[in-house]
């Protein structure tokens, strides 16, 4: 219970007008809580609006929407002493709207202590509301249990300096970020949610001098599923709030970041399409959008199904003959006919090809050679064809349509010595390239130095990798590339502008037991798949087009492969893998 009304940073609220380039006793108190609150970096000079401090002043003034003089004013003291959440506006100086994610969607709370300022426990019904707020925006379940059964959230009251997180001097209540990206408790359960209880008052509803508890719980709610402060007058996500108000109703801005954060889960669940496969899986998309997969069967035949009508049933399966002894690798020609490559008991490169668009099958041709590895396929700028090998020197070899749909070229070697299968992407400029394993465990890469045309030489993106390589466009034309590192985390690199250089290693986390898939949804947004060490399909997505990830999810399930990702003509990402029976078994998103 509060036991007196404070003034909310007290020393900010006393201190005069100051303006650039002036000094003032008494300033460390205005940069001590830019300082706090993500604005101010350590080197400036104290009590003094340096250009250091005015920078961070005028970032505090547009983030929060009052004129940016730079200066401390009457607009800035105001606002900077309102109450507020104890999170900061910034990290690392730069504006943030999610942070990152839980890794599943039903959590557990526990109430500990509550508040003397509100009559029997209508604090608690009011945390209960705001978590039943969150729920209906986005798919999460809130499991209330006992404090003693481990919650993943722990609510109470405590005394303004409270050990974990100080709320002395004008903060309302404080929580955390989820685990990963915690900033109080960083990866330990429980995350707090805790409530000033020294120096503020409590209300249910808006009562004059006091804060309502929905209110503040539901923006520190949304801290702890990831959110930050949002610039965004009126949000519930904004960082000030004041008495005698109230505002329950989450904003348009509010739901937009948090289902940015966690994209719908709206996947179908699991559902066989039966067979019996003794290889990874082949998805293509066919000219009248019809999704097709292959596979190799317990006969060492290709089998394969297709839709019946685009983003519609599946036809069961049929054999394409052979005997294959690899997986299969698929392409489309630039005059919509389908085509399929793999290697055969003599090791050699063999083919087929629909004799028409979204049609029947010529049977098997051979293009020769001796490989060592799975194919990987690729469409030119000007619409040949192209495919590469590792051959039995461990060089990469490559052939290519001589003309678009037309014969082919013989083998040729781009040299090296590698020791993974190789993946390919076309560079928003036209130039292809590709991305595979070498000796010392880095990935390495060739490009075309003209859209299909001469190849540049070999190339080193360092690393040490366990895994094929997944290589996507993303929707503002930069290539990214994805593998798992020697600890099994998702480890990725990008290019830092379209055709240019790349970033180096970044961590996505995790523990995976597979290659990876990468896919792109219809909004641009990239979202990639892996076999987790529960055998069940993980999967991480952009929060937003070519931005950062969501944190993993998983969509459960068994598997004995790796993953193939499409999307189908009316917009829905779909997914492949074989199960413990050897069947093929899929999902599919039921909305876009």
């Amino acid at each position: 219970m509060a036991q007196a009304a404070v003034i909310a940073f007290p020393e900010v609220a006393k201190l005069p007008t100051v303006e650039v380039g002036e000094r003032a006793d008494g300033l460390e108190a205005v940069q001590g809580y830019l300082s706090r609150f993500g604005y101010l970096p350590d080197s400036h000079t104290t009590s003094a609006v340096d250009a250091t401090t005015s920078r961070a002043l005028k970032k505090y003034q547009e983030f929060n929407g009052i004129p940016a003089t730079g200066a401390f004013d009457e607009h800035t003291r105001t606002l900077m002493t309102q109450p507020r959440c104890g999170m900061a506006d910034l990290r690392d100086g730069v504006e943030f709207a999610t942070t990152c994610g839980w890794t599943r969607r039903t959590l557990t709370f526990a109430f500990d202590t509550g508040t003397g300022d509100v009559a029997g426990n209508q604090e608690f019904d009011a945390v209960r509301n705001a978590f039943r707020s969150w729920a209906s925006v986005v798919g999460f379940t809130f499991n209330e249990v006992a404090p003693s059964q481990n919650p993943d959230i722990l609510v109470g009251w405590r005394p303004a300096n409270d050990p974990d997180h100080s709320m002395v001097g004008g903060i309302l209540a404080h929580a955390d970020f989820p685990p990963g990206c915690g900033v109080v408790t960083n990866g330990s359960l429980p995350k707090p949610l805790h409530f000033d209880d020294t120096e503020h008052m409590w209300s249910i509803g808006a009562a004059v001098g006091a804060f309502d508890v929905e209110t503040v719980a539901l923006h520190e709610l949304g801290h702890l599923l990831g959110l930050g402060h949002s610039s965004v007058a009126g949000a519930v996500m904004a960082p000030s709030v004041g008495p005698n108000s109230t505002k329950t109703t989450l904003t348009q801005d509010d739901i937009d970041g948090v289902r940015n954060l966690y994209a719908p889960s709206a996947w179908s669940g699991w559902e066989s399409l039966g067979g019996v496969i003794t290889s990874n899986i082949a998805t293509c998309v066919n000219a009248d959008g019809r999704l097709e997969f292959f596979a190799r069967g317990t006969d060492g035949a290709v089998w394969h199904q297709w839709q019946t009508a685009p983003s519609n049933g599946w036809s069961g399966w049929e054999s394409l003959g052979g005997v294959i002894t690899s997986d299969i690798a698929t392409c489309v020609n630039s005059d919509g006919r389908m085509e399929f490559f793999a290697r055969g008991t003599d090791n050699a490169v063999w083919h087929q090809w629909q004799t028409a668009p979204s049609n029947g099958w010529s049977g098997w041709e051979s293009l020769g050679g001796v490989i060592t590895s799975n194919i990987a396929t690729c469409v030119n700028a000007d619409g040949r064809l192209e495919f590469f090998a590792r051959g039995t020197d461990g060089a990469v070899w490559h052939q290519w349509q001589t003309a678009p749909s037309d014969d082919w070229s013989g083998w040729e070697s781009l040299g090296g010595v590698i020791t993974s299968d190789i993946a390919t992407c076309l560079n928003s400029d036209g130039r292809m390239e590709f991305f595979a394993r070498g000796t010392d465990g880095a990935v390495w890469h060739q490009w075309q130095t003209a859209p299909s045309d001469d190849w540049s030489g070999w190339e080193s993106l360092g690393g040490v990798i366990t895994s094929n390589i997944a290589v996507e466009l993303n929707s503002d034309g930069r290539m990214e590339f994805f593998a798992r590192g020697t600890d099994g985390a998702v480890w990725h690199q990008w290019q830092t502008a379209p055709s240019d250089d790349w970033s180096g290693w970044e961590s996505l986390g995790g523990v995976i037991t597979s290659d990876i898939a990468v896919g792109r949804n219809r909004d641009g947004r990239l979202e990639f798949f892996a076999r987790g060490t529960d055998g069940a399909v993980w999967h991480q997505w952009q929060t937003a087009p070519s931005n950062g990830w969501s944190g993993w999810e998983s969509l459960g399930g068994v598997i004995t492969s790796n993953i193939a990702v499409d999307v189908n003509s009316d917009g829905r990402m779909e997914f492949f893998a074989r199960g413990t029976d050897n069947a093929v078994w899929h999902q599919w998103r039921t909305q876009v």
